[in-house]
């Protein structure tokens, strides 16, 4: 692996040539018929190939389209590692340890207070130029044409394509800060997308705000560039954090950014392809048909503001990235994996008694956490779990099991067995209501549901337990070691 090339990449194209030539890249040369003939061949390649040996795939032979389509990118710890510059998630967590050492804080108010500085402590901040790679290629008003590129239905039910693997930037217009996240964006004309914003997500409150000045909120919709971006448009940053500022912050150079061409936006220099426009919050929003999620279902229909496109530009020799959503496991528990490690510094800032966390790939990355705490009093679990709901980012958990400090969470089968040893179903469920998960489809209303928390920690008298606890099956030290020492004497080694 050529790592000054992984250190100094801006392009996505920069990535794909290095992992082919690692063999992390597979090229698919064949005719590829249809969207959803790519994206079941993607599926099967990522169910079959477990444990982060499933390359990326890149099809340069989709019938219809000179575009090139990679998906699998993000589908493998390895690659992921590459992709945030380092060689271990627990590197990253350590260094966003140090935005925030030495006064880390001790009570819950000045934790909520330290929250703003955590972006202020991100000194790498991006970088305007005038001239970019993204728009080598500028195609304006009538001129735009989304037919152009390879669009993708994922799964048969879909009647719009989809653009899955995009940066959707707009900015705030009280504070005039950045707003990047993603969404499932669908193509409902060649010049017009409908991007399904949740009512719970900060995009839904930001063209809230433009509908109440009765302003068009300008939008970009970005593919490609660097593909640490995309990871850091995933991630559960705090709200003041730009996550452009992190890109920099992880690839530890700033981002260039070029100013759109019809649009006062600031996007990725190196992208590979830039969708402007507007959403106009005077009209009539209009239905938009099911869209696969990455629960591995599909959301329902919805009424939906459509964004009118003014520009596309693009590189001259653009790749389309796709991530193709599904059941797990799927290309984006990897995000998961990332975030659970990346921001445990964040989230023990909050809640300092929390030890470890883990989420399981069974709970998609969003409905199941599995806990550790350093239990110190009684009902100390039901706090940890209370203030883990009350977390915007943390709102889609359905369940938590919180668990004591000795406890491996990223061992399921031993955290199950502590929650039916430790677990009395009638003292220690803790059992809300609330704001929940927009695509969570067992909850009766969309949006609100119910969550249950599991104390599988151990109890004393103070916690309604009136026997003693007992104490667990353990082997003497020195036992255990002489064991060991005579492992090739007893044929056992």
């Amino acid at each position: 692996m050529n790592n000054t090339i992984m250190m100094n990449a801006d392009h996505l194209a920069d990535f794909v040539t290095d992992f082919e030539e690692s063999g992390q890249v597979k090229r698919i040369s064949a005719p590829v018929e249809s969207e959803l003939e790519l994206a079941a061949i993607t599926e099967y390649v990522i169910k079959s190939n477990q444990n982060d040996t499933a390359p990326a795939l890149l099809f340069d032979n989709v019938i219809g389209h000179k575009i090139p389509v990679l998906t699998n990118l993000y589908g493998s710890l390895p690659r992921m590692l590459q992709i945030l510059r380092t060689g271990s998630l627990d590197t990253i967590a350590d260094r966003v340890t140090g935005l925030l050492q030495p006064d880390l804080p001790e009570g819950w108010l000045d934790s909520l207070q330290m929250i703003p500085q955590f972006s202020q402590l991100l000194n790498i901040k991006p970088r305007v130029v005038k001239t970019a790679s993204c728009q080598q290629v500028v195609k304006l008003g009538r001129d735009v044409n989304l037919r152009e590129f390879p669009l993708l239905k994922c799964w048969p039910d879909e009647e719009y394509s989809t653009i899955t693997a995009a940066q959707i930037v707009t900015f705030d217009p009280d504070t005039n800060t950045r707003f990047v996240n993603t969404r499932p964006i669908q193509v409902i004309s060649d010049q017009q997308l409908a991007i399904r914003w949740s009512q719970h997500d900060a995009g839904h409150q930001l063209l809230q705000k433009y509908q109440s000045r009765a302003q068009q909120m300008p939008v970009a919709v970005v593919l490609g560039g660097d593909p640490v971006c995309l990871y850091t448009a995933h991630a559960p940053l705090p709200t003041p954090t730009d996550p452009y500022a992190f890109s920099g912050f992880l690839r530890n150079r700033a981002l260039e950014l070029v100013k759109g061409r019809t649009i006062d936006l600031d996007v990725p220099a190196q992208a590979e392809i830039v969708m402007e426009g507007f959403i106009d919050t005077t009209t009539e929003p209009q239905e938009v048909s099911v869209v696969a999620n990455p629960t591995g279902y599909y959301s329902a229909a919805e009424m939906v503001l459509p964004l009118h496109l003014s520009a596309v530009t693009h590189r001259a020799n653009p790749i389309w990235p796709a991530l193709i959503p599904a059941a797990p496991p799927a290309e984006e528990g990897i995000f998961s994996q990332a975030n659970e490690r990346i921001f445990l510094p964040l989230l023990k800032l909050m809640v300092p008694e929390i030890v470890d966390v883990h989420f399981p790939s069974a709970g998609v990355g969003r409905y199941l956490m599995f806990v550790s705490i350093q239990k110190s009093y009684p009902q100390q679990a039901r706090r940890v779990v209370n203030a883990l709901w009350s977390l915007e980012r943390l709102l889609s958990l359905k369940m938590i099991v919180v668990v004591d400090q000795d406890v491996n969470v990223h061992d399921e089968q031993e955290i199950w067995y502590h929650v039916s040893t430790n677990v009395d179903p009638g003292r220690d469920l803790i059992d809300s209501e609330g704001p929940g998960d927009v695509y969570d489809h067992s909850s009766n209303v969309m949006g609100i549901g119910h969550k249950l928390g599991f104390d599988a920690t151990r109890k004393s008298m103070a916690e309604g337990h009136s026997r003693e606890w007992p104490a667990a099956l353990k082997m003497t030290s020195d036992i255990e070691q002489r064991v060991r020492s005579r492992l090739d004497e007893l044929g056992l080694s």
